[in-house]
């Protein structure tokens, strides 16, 4: 199994990041967490700090399976306005691997026409960026190669998708029942 990338920005939303880091570890899918903000040490929305595993200048990005994308305002902001990301981005799409966005990040997959003709779900507020896509509210949404996810609540169901994108459903049933989750 390929490695997952899992993109702390500053400003990033811990739950959405640091609930789906667990869960990956949970179900045995290989990750790193990359910093985005030039230093190891990379801080959330709430004023929590995280140490990534890798810096984004440094990551080799060649075999990658899923690019991970957590919210929050400004951590959001952050990807948004950087644009060697955004390509990289596009990119990694364009070749058919996955992709997820949750909480505010599902606008920059609207940005790019990722969720062209997809149904799409994001933070409320958001909804009106995801250019191209059906909001449709839910928890999360899978479609083709991308998993979206409405925001922090919804972390634990976004974190189960995309074991079960990587895997299979008895592996996401496993994790589910060992973190008394139930999906639906």
């Amino acid at each position: 199994m390929k490695t997952s990338f899992l993109f702390l920005a500053k400003g990033f939303e811990e739950i959405e990041a640091i609930s789906v880091a667990d869960i990956l570890r949970r179900a045995g899918i290989p990750f790193k967490l990359i910093s985005m903000s030039g230093e190891k040490e990379v801080t959330g929305e709430h004023g929590i700090t995280v140490i990534a595993d890798e810096l984004y200048e440094k990551a080799k990005f060649d075999d990658v399976d899923f690019y991970i994308i957590p919210g929050g305002v400004e951590g959001t902001k952050n990807l948004f306005m950087n644009d060697d990301f955004k390509m990289n981005l596009l990119n990694h799409y364009n070749q058919g691997h996955y992709v997820g966005a949750i909480g505010e990040a599902p606008s920059i997959l609207g940005e790019l026409d990722i969720l062209n003709e997809k149904n799409a779900t994001a933070l409320p507020a958001y909804m009106h960026f995801l250019q191209g896509a059906t909001y449709t509210g839910l928890p999360i949404e899978i479609q083709d190669n991308v998993i979206t996810g409405r925001g922090a609540g919804d972390s634990f169901k976004f974190g189960i998708g995309i074991v079960s994108m990587l895997t299979d459903k008895n592996t996401a049933d496993k994790v589910s029942k060992e973190l008394l989750l139930i999906m639906g």
